[in-house]
C-alpha cells in the first residue's frame, strides 16, 4: 500500500526574517550532565523566540564562556564543588565581556553568594529549585530584552480548530476573558477570520472600526491611535475584529502588515489571543511560527482526530513547531464517549491534552446573550476548566518567589 502524501501544501514566509525567533539565546553551563538536562527541562515553556543550548564543562577552563564566538544573551551557570574557581573565572572577565547571569548552586555558602554578586549575577538559586521559579525569572529577563529591542514582547497564544465546528472561537473568547478578568494583565483578542469573524458578538460588542481599517493604516498608527480600533469589554478585555459591513480577502493582507500590527499591539498589552481560521496559508503560517502557544481544539470523534493528526504533523514537519508549544484541547469532553483521552494521546502522539467539559445549557446562555461563561456560571466545571487553560498559557501557576539575591536586595531596600 502506497504511503499517502500530506494533503497540505504549506507556503512559508520568504520575505520575512523570523524576528521573534533566534533573538534571545540562553546558555546553560555545568559540570553535571544531569543538572544540564534538569535545567533545560525546567525552561520547556519558554516562548518560541528563545534558543536554549547546553555546555558541559569538563577539564580545562572553569569559565563557561571561554572560547565562544558569540556570547549568549543570558547565562545560567550551575556551580558545584568547584564553585570558587568557577565564580572567580566570571569575576575575572572584563566588564564589557560580562552578560546577564543566573547562578544555580548545589551548595549555598555565603561566600558563593558574595562571589556571585561580585561577578554581576542577577540572581542566585539554591537547589532544589522550586517549580516554575527559574522559568519565571528567565521569562522576565527575556521580556525586558524584547522591550528594549522594540520587538514583539507580548505573549502570543493562537487558538484554532482541528476541524470546523470544534469550538475554537468560543474557547478563544473565554480564554481571553479569563486572562483579562480581575487582573492587571492587558489582553487583546484578535479575530483573524477576516470575512465572517464573530468574536465581537460573543461579548455583545458592536465595533465601528476594526482590523481592516487598522491594517490599511498600520504604517501611520501609534499605540494611542490603534486603541481607537479596539472594542472594549467591561472586563478590561479589548477586541480587534472585523467590521460588520466590511469584507477582507486574505490576499489583501500581507504578513508584514500583520506583524507590524501585532508589534504595535504588543507595546501596550501583555497577551495577544488570536482566533485563527482553520486553513494553511501565508497569513496563518506566519502567525503560527510566532506563537508562544498553539491551542488546537477538537472533539471526541474519528474525523476530528484525523484532521488534528494531519494539522499537528504540518506544525511539526513544515513549521518546525515543537510539541511543547502545542496544547490540544478536547472541547465538549464526555468521559463516557467511545474515544477516551488516552486513545486521543495515542492517535495524536501528543501528551499535552486538556479537557473542557460539555455544558450545553451554559454555553447556549452565553452565546445567546453575549456574556462570557465566567459571568454566566463562575463555579461551573466548564469555567474552572477554562481557568486552568488560562493559567497554563499564561504561566500564572508559576511560583513567584524571588531567588536569594533578590531577597537580599529587598532586605537592603527594606521591602
Amino acid at each position: 500500500m502506497m504511503k499517502q502524501n500530506l494533503l497540505y501544501e504549506v507556503k512559508k514566509p520568504t520575505s520575512i526574517k523570523r524576528e521573534h525567533a533566534q533573538q534571545f539565546s540562553i546558555l546553560i553551563a555545568s559540570r553535571s550532565t544531569d543538572a544540564l538536562a534538569q535545567l533545560k527541562t525546567s525552561l520547556a515553556l519558554m516562548p518560541a523566540g528563545v534558543d536554549i543550548s547546553c555546555r558541559l564543562i569538563s577539564n580545562g577552563h572553569s569559565d563557561p564562556l571561554h572560547g565562544l564566538e558569540r556570547l549568549p544573551d543570558l547565562l545560567i551557570f550551575r556551580i558545584g564543588e568547584c564553585w570558587q574557581a568557577e565564580l572567580e573565572s566570571l569575576c575575572s572577565r572584563p566588564q564589557d565581556m560580562r552578560i546577564p547571569t543566573l547562578i544555580v548552586s548545589s551548595e549555598s555558602p555565603s561566600q558563593a553568594m558574595r562571589l556571585s554578586m561580585k561577578a554581576g549575577a542577577r540572581d542566585f538559586f539554591p537547589e532544589p529549585l522550586e517549580s516554575g521559579e527559574l522559568q519565571r525569572v528567565v521569562d522576565q529577563l527575556y521580556r525586558e530584552t524584547l522591550d528594549q529591542q522594540g520587538t514583539l514582547n507580548a505573549r502570543l497564544t493562537v487558538v484554532m480548530n482541528a476541524k470546523g465546528g470544534s469550538g475554537a472561537s468560543l474557547i478563544a473568547t473565554n480564554l481571553a476573558h479569563q486572562l483579562a478578568n480581575g487582573s492587571r494583565r492587558k489582553v487583546v483578542l484578535v479575530d483573524l477570520d477576516l470575512q465572517f469573524g464573530s468574536l465581537s458578538h460573543y461579548l455583545d460588542l458592536n465595533p465601528q472600526r476594526g482590523i481592516k481599517q487598522a491594517l490599511e493604516n498600520v504604517e501611520d498608527l501609534d499605540g494611542t491611535a490603534l486603541d481607537g480600533y479596539l472594542a472594549r469589554h467591561v472586563s478590561g478585555l479589548k477586541v480587534l475584529s472585523s467590521e460588520p459591513d466590511r469584507l477582507l480577502l486574505n490576499d489583501e493582507v500581507s504578513s508584514e502588515q500583520l506583524l507590524q500590527l501585532f508589534k504595535l499591539l504588543a507595546k501596550d498589552h501583555q497577551h495577544l489571543v488570536v482566533d485563527l481560521p482553520r486553513q494553511v496559508d501565508l497569513i496563518t503560517t506566519t502567525v503560527l511560527e510566532h506563537a508562544d502557544q498553539v491551542v488546537l481544539v477538537l472533539q471526541q470523534g474519528i474525523t476530528y482526530l484525523r484532521d488534528a493528526a494531519r494539522l499537528i504533523e504540518v506544525m511539526r514537519r513544515e513549521l518546525d513547531i515543537p510539541d511543547h508549544r502545542i496544547l490540544v484541547v478536547v472541547n465538549r469532553y464526555d468521559k463516557s464517549a467511545p474515544i477516551s483521552v488516552d486513545e486521543i494521546r495515542q492517535a495524536l502522539k501528543h501528551q499535552s491534552i486538556l479537557m473542557i467539559p460539555n455544558d450545553f445549557k451554559h454555553v447556549c446562555e452565553s452565546l445567546n446573550n453575549g456574556i462570557p461563561l465566567l459571568e454566566v456560571a463562575r463555579r461551573a466545571p466548564i469555567s474552572r476548566a477554562l481557568n486552568a487553560l488560562s493559567e497554563q498559557v499564561s504561566g500564572a501557576g508559576l511560583v513567584a518567589r524571588p531567588g536569594l539575591l533578590g531577597k537580599l536586595v529587598n532586605l537592603v531596600k527594606g521591602d
